[in-house]
């Protein structure tokens, strides 16, 4: 009895064990933030070929994050140019402190497009003296997909953008 209690109890020990290191690791891979950056969150997007996406996302940034106004995104892909998506939005566009990471479903059967546009950051908290508290960022998202291949109804497309900011030093 006692030895079918402490394997019983070492195997609890052993899954919880596993399970706690899969989560922390799951953790850190959620984004692709560099180091010196800090992750906001991730606006997505998800279309079919007889229902595109395109509609404006948000994300909210933690509160009292200060912005890096030093930094200014340098490059940014903002389309992939297929199936009626098009952007002509410039990095010196994105706000500064604030850096993108865009990626969208890439088929060769279907050949999906996407695209991310608009970028705009407002304050949505304050304090009694009018510092900014908390902030959002939106942007508008598109994606669609054509009706080649054998099914176009499993078709479908996806665009992502990972927002990331650089803290100011305080």
């Amino acid at each position: 009895m006692r030895r079918s209690t402490m394997r019983i109890g070492f195997l609890a020990f052993a899954l919880l064990s596993f399970f706690s290191f899969s989560w922390a690791s799951g953790q850190n891979s959620q984004n692709n933030c560099p180091e010196g950056f800090q992750f906001v969150g991730t606006l997505s997007g998800r279309g079919t070929e007889s229902n595109p996406f395109d509609q404006r996302e948000t994300v909210k940034f933690p509160e009292d994050a200060t912005l890096d106004q030093t930094f200014q995104q340098k490059n940014v892909h903002a389309t992939n140019g297929l199936h009626g998506a098009h952007s002509a939005l410039q990095a010196n566009e994105i706000p500064k402190g604030v850096l993108l990471i865009v990626h969208g479903k890439e088929d060769k059967l279907y050949q999906p497009g996407w695209a991310v546009s608009e970028p705009a950051l407002k304050a949505i908290d304050q304090d009694a003296n009018g510092k900014v508290t908390r902030y959002e960022f939106g942007m508008k998202l598109f994606c669609s997909v054509g009706s080649r291949g054998q099914n176009p109804y499993y078709a479908v497309c996806s665009v992502d953008v990972e927002v990331c900011y650089k803290p100011a030093r305080q």
